[in-house]
């Protein structure tokens, strides 16, 4: 009964695909004068090729996910292979599927609408008074007739084809497929590889101490980045791989791996240096309340990259570190202020020392401000900003922080300190 229901929904998907792209010269079919026109049929039907519930290679997947989290390693690592396996194998069926349906002499007519396809697909089996009362029976639901459609078919074109279409589209949604054969066949040659199993399998070498085959298992899975999906989920292999180089001791490509995630960033693209430099400027010279006030950084992907960078280049003196740990800080209050507005839509911020309060106050927006590092990026903040000469902006930062932890919080203590430390250098002749 489950999979039926997620069949249904499948098929209403691929309904809305092909009603948003209608066609173009199509006409109504009218009934011929005369006896019904013969049709072939086929003694057995096609398989359908299962829905994303009863899909082997997910459920594999899944299994692979769950076995890792018991320490199952070697068993884990089974599941995660023989989903690759079953993947590839389902998406080649479903290929020669839609190649099947390609080289019939419809296709021609068609010229690439999959619509159009599969309404000519359905004329070749189907006399035109079935048709008409296909529809009449669904209707004016659209679902329903191609529900009835899929049902009635038994030729392996049609059938295979709307079987082709309802997996890719559970998997892609529309907006990758369209009303386009060539779309539809380029979704299923990138559905046949499984990048986040590739990417598991790189987490289950890592667990084992073998880093090497974690690197290379990364670099297979991140090859693989246009099948992943969501999209966003290669910034996560990058960072795996630059944890990998650190690790290792490999300063260069660890570097190199969080600059191409900084750098996928709109923040840190070229096209926003001016952007970036303004930024730094108000930081710098007119404090971090006014940085806040006119800045929002909403690329959450990168906030790690961000503040390892930042970290990275603190350690070696360099003046870039201001930038990116700015960055980092500036994300991760972007999303806590966002957070508190959730709850007091009248929120503005007015100062760190009252954004702080508040972060501490909730217990979801003070795990997030441990988890990502907040506290300790905001102390290497401003050791970074009086590092570059601007320490009235450094002694903002670490008193706010020292005020809101207090002495018995790691970093709490350390901004106190760096804040006495600065005062005392400002009194010396």
């Amino acid at each position: 009964m489950k999979i039926t229901r997620i069949a249904a929904s499948a098929a209403f998907a691929l309904i809305l695909a092909l009603q948003a792209y209608p066609a173009e010269g199509s006409k109504a079919e009218v009934a011929p004068v005369g006896p019904p026109q013969p049709r072939i049929l086929e003694p057995l039907r096609p398989n359908a090729l299962p829905p994303r519930a009863a899909d082997p290679s997910w459920l594999l997947y899944q299994e692979g996910m769950r076995l890792f989290a018991e320490k199952r390693l070697g068993e884990s690592l089974a599941s995660f292979k023989k989903a690759i396996d079953s993947r590839e194998a389902l998406f080649d069926r479903a290929a020669k599927d839609i190649s099947a349906a390609t080289a019939t002499k419809e296709a021609l007519q068609a010229q690439g609408s999959l619509s159009r396809l599969v309404e000519l697909l359905a004329a070749r089996e189907l006399i035109p008074q079935e048709l008409e009362a296909l529809r009449a029976k669904a209707a004016g639901s659209l679902l329903a007739e191609l529900g009835l459609l899929r049902e009635r078919s038994p030729s392996r074109p049609l059938h295979g084809l709307l079987d082709a279409a309802l997996l890719v589209v559970e998997e892609r949604g529309l907006a990758r497929v369209g009303d386009s054969v060539a779309a539809l066949a380029k979704a299923t040659e990138e559905l046949a590889r499984y990048p986040e199993a590739e990417f598991w399998i790189s987490k289950i070498y890592l667990a084992e101490g073998e880093s090497r085959l974690a690197e290379l298992q990364a670099i297979r899975a991140y090859g693989m980045s246009g099948s992943l999906e969501v999209t966003d989920d290669r910034f996560s292999i990058l960072q795996a791989l630059a944890d990998i180089y650190r690790a290792r001791g490999d300063g260069k490509d660890y570097e190199l791996r969080l600059r191409e995630i900084a750098d996928a960033s709109d923040l840190f693209a070229g096209k926003d240096e001016y952007y970036r430099n303004a930024m730094e400027r108000t930081l710098a010279l007119q404090g971090f309340d006014k940085f806040m006030a006119l800045y929002r950084v909403e690329d959450r992907f990168a906030i790690a990259a961000y503040s390892q960078l930042g970290a990275l280049y603190l350690e070696a003196g360099r003046p870039l570190a201001v930038g990116y740990l700015a960055a980092a800080v500036n994300a991760v209050l972007t999303r806590e202020i966002a957070a508190i507005k959730a709850d007091s839509p009248g929120f503005a911020y007015k100062d760190l020392p009252d954004l702080a309060s508040r972060i501490l106050a909730g217990e979801d927006t003070a795990r997030f401000a441990s988890e990502s590092g907040l506290w300790r990026d905001l102390v290497r903040l401003g050791e970074a900003l009086s590092a570059s000469g601007n320490r009235e902006t450094a002694r903002e930062i670490w008193a706010a922080v020292s005020r809101a932890l207090g002495a018995s919080d790691p970093w709490g203590k350390r901004a106190a300190a760096f804040l006495i430390s600065s005062r005392n250098a400002s009194r010396r002749p």
